[in-house]
Formats: C-alpha cells, sequence, structure tokens
C-alpha cells in the first residue's frame, strides 16, 4: 500500500485485529477533531497533524507517522495521507459487500420468482 509515495505493508481490514486498531484510530480522529481548541493556525495545523500521526502509528506501528512524512508537519500533506488510507480501506470493505449481496437472502428470493 503506498501512502504519500511510501510503500507500507498492505493491511487487511477483514483480519480482526487490524480492524480494532483502525476503528480505534479512526474514531479517535473523529471524537478529537472536534475538539480542536487551537487559537492560532499553527497551533491546529500542529493539533491536527499530530492526531494523523498518532493514527498512522497505530494501525501501522510505532515510527510509522517518520516513513511518510519525515520531520515535516504539513497539514495538506497530513488530510491528503489520511485521506488516501481512509479511501483504501473503503475500497476494501466494498469488496466484501459486493460478495456478500452476492448470496444475500433477497437476491436468491428474487431469483427464484
Amino acid at each position: 500500500m503506498i501512502i504519500n509515495g511510501v510503500e507500507l505493508e498492505d493491511i487487511d481490514i477483514y483480519d480482526l485485529e487490524v480492524a480494532e486498531k483502525y476503528e480505534k484510530a479512526l474514531a479517535k480522529v473523529r471524537d478529537l477533531s472536534t475538539k480542536d481548541n487551537s487559537k492560532s493556525l499553527s497551533e491546529g495545523i500542529k493539533f491536527q497533524c499530530n492526531l494523523i500521526f498518532d493514527f498512522f502509528n497505530t494501525v501501522f506501528g510505532e515510527d510509522t507517522d517518520k516513513k511518510i512524512f519525515g520531520n515535516r508537519v504539513n497539514l495538506m500533506t497530513c488530510m491528503k495521507a489520511f485521506e488516501e488510507i481512509v479511501l483504501k480501506m473503503n475500497e476494501q470493505k466494498k469488496e466484501i459487500k459486493k460478495l456478500s449481496d452476492k448470496y444475500s437472502p433477497n437476491r436468491a428470493a428474487r431469483r427464484n420468482k
């Protein structure tokens, strides 16, 4: 999986341990990002980027933020990297939905008519 031009290990959202880490990290970003009480632009950038750094470290392991971002703290870069991972995870979720829809009771009932 490539995030911000950096190769990371592919993660499987259907693995229980991975799913739990991902959901926990995503919930933390969602919850804390609404509590940003920064009084300046620089404080806001630092706060939001640190949330995203923590997200990547939780999901992929310690110091993943350094691999992806180096020593830069750039809000646009952080937000784009976060968007990339969320989109990739949503793609994996779509795959299982297609498979489960294929065998759902409604589909089977429609075929038998």
